[in-house]
């Protein structure tokens, strides 16, 4: 009997088996690597997006100390803006420092979201699995920004706003720039060149440094936000900066450009704009020596601390636009009067009396060159005198103006009213500086715990 021995097509096809089986399975391993591994790759750098978004939206809203808002909520909003599937169920802030008060501060926050995987289970690998990554921001005083080359006072004696005491969202305010307030037709416009830039340096000056002058077309361009240059830093205590003259219409024209609809809080928009500060207790002339704010002359340097953010809502550029009537001296010589007689001012007329219209504010009233007298009692309330002596004929004198939609006007035809209203500190600027003025206006960054990038660090 013959023994059969195999054949070499047989020992051919368990081998073609081990390789068809070996190769099999490194194809799954590549189609896991190429679907599933991919997808999670791709998933992950859409919740860092989120993450991030969500990490930065958060530090926003403790770096504002006057909103209402939920930093926890606004995380969320943002991260599901960026991945609709991440987990917001859960409380997904894990660390938070100095929110809303502390002018530094981070916020830390982790957010996941399940992917499920397609073939990765014929290799053992059960799904969903869990796309999780966190974030960091931290939020300072800004160390510089874009501003307007307009400057604001601190303190109210630029209108009806006290600046200085940081004052909330929606408040209206009204600032005059006149060449009487400012001294020498300066209207408290700014050189923003900073070193860096091709123009000639007006912005962080040395107190004795000579000031350039500037072209009308580059300050619209500051004014219409199509200026490429700056950032205009602040460094404590305060940064000296040019100011700039031959103000021309056009500039005016340039800011009215960008006036808006009436303030909505918590929304930003085009028309709130930055504005630099200015300390005029440190302002000075041209040699450097600190002028104060009861300058006879124009400030050759402003002393810029910092920056507020305001929502142009109008620019009034003349008489006719601002309304009122700015103070004048009514002198009224034989006015008749009658015993028990009460006389309302605008009863007074002629010459730079207000008849026919009732003063908003009067000052220095006199009869017959006295101040008080037994023969007569005035209303201030009511801008009336009733006389109560004999009948006759007296001598009237008092100072009166009436208020426009910017308070008193000046007797400066030229001068400018801007009308505003502040805005919730938001975040602009260029980064968190920890050794700049702090005035209220906060930045904002992505950072790094372990690595110590955090602004309070």
């Amino acid at each position: 009997m013959k023994t059969r021995l195999p054949s070499s097509g047989d020992n051919e096809r368990g081998a073609v088996a081990v390789i068809v089986a070996l190769s099999l399975v490194a194809i799954f391993g590549l189609i896991v690597l190429t679907v599933d591994v991919g997808q999670l790759l791709y998933k992950r750098r859409a919740m860092v997006n989120a993450s991030d978004a969500a990490a930065l939206a958060a530090a926003q809203s403790c770096a504002g100390i006057t909103d209402s808002d939920s930093p926890e909520s606004m995380a969320d909003t943002f991260a599901i803006d960026n991945v609709g599937t991440a987990k917001a169920s859960v409380t997904n802030i894990i660390d938070v420092v100095g929110c809303d008060g502390p002018p530094f501060g981070h916020v830390t926050v982790e957010y996941a979201m399940d992917q499920n995987l397609f073939f990765a289970g014929v290799l053992g690998f059960n799904g969903p699995a869990s796309v999780r990554t966190r974030a960091t921001a931290g939020w300072g005083p800004a160390g510089g920004a874009n501003p307007l080359p307009i400057v604001v006072y601190t303190g109210s004696s630029q209108g009806n706003c006290d600046i200085q005491e940081g004052i909330g969202e929606g408040v209206p305010c009204y600032l005059w720039y006149d060449n009487d307030l400012f001294a020498n037709s300066a209207f408290g416009f700014l050189n923003l060149c900073t070193a860096t830039d091709p123009c000639q340096q007006g912005w962080d000056v040395g107190g004795s440094d000579g000031c350039p002058n500037v072209g009308s077309s580059l300050r619209d361009d500051w004014i219409a936000g199509t200026w490429t240059g700056g950032p205009n830093e602040v460094r404590p205590p305060f940064t000296l900066v040019c100011r700039v003259s031959g103000l021309s219409s056009s500039n005016w024209n340039a800011l009215s450009d960008r006036e808006g609809p009436p303030h909505v809080p918590g929304l930003v928009d085009d028309s709130d704009l930055i504005f630099p500060v200015n300390d005029c207790n440190e302002q000075t002339d041209s040699r450097g020596i600190r002028i104060g704010c009861d300058a006879t002359v124009a400030p050759d340097k402003y002393a810029i601390v910092g920056f507020i953010v305001l929502h142009l809502n109008a620019v009034l550029d003349s008489a006719a636009e601002w309304g009122g009537t700015s103070l004048s001296s009514c002198s009224k010589n034989n006015f008749n009067v009658a015993t028990g007689t009460t006389y309302p001012l605008s009863s007074i007329s002629g010459g730079n009396c207000p008849g026919p219209s009732t003063p908003s504010a009067v000052q220095d009233f006199k009869i017959n060159g006295q101040t008080s007298s037994p023969n007569w009692t005035y209303d201030d309330t009511n801008k009336a005198f009733t006389w109560t002596g004999a009948p006759g004929r007296v001598q009237v004198d008092f100072d009166w103006w009436i208020d426009g939609q910017c308070g008193r006007p000046p007797n400066n035809s030229s001068a400018v009213c801007i009308k505003v209203t502040t805005v919730e500190v938001r975040f602009g600027g260029t980064t968190p500086c920890p050794n700049c003025a702090d005035f209220g206006l906060r930045a904002v960054r992505l950072c790094d715990l372990a690595f110590g990038s955090c602004p309070e660090e």
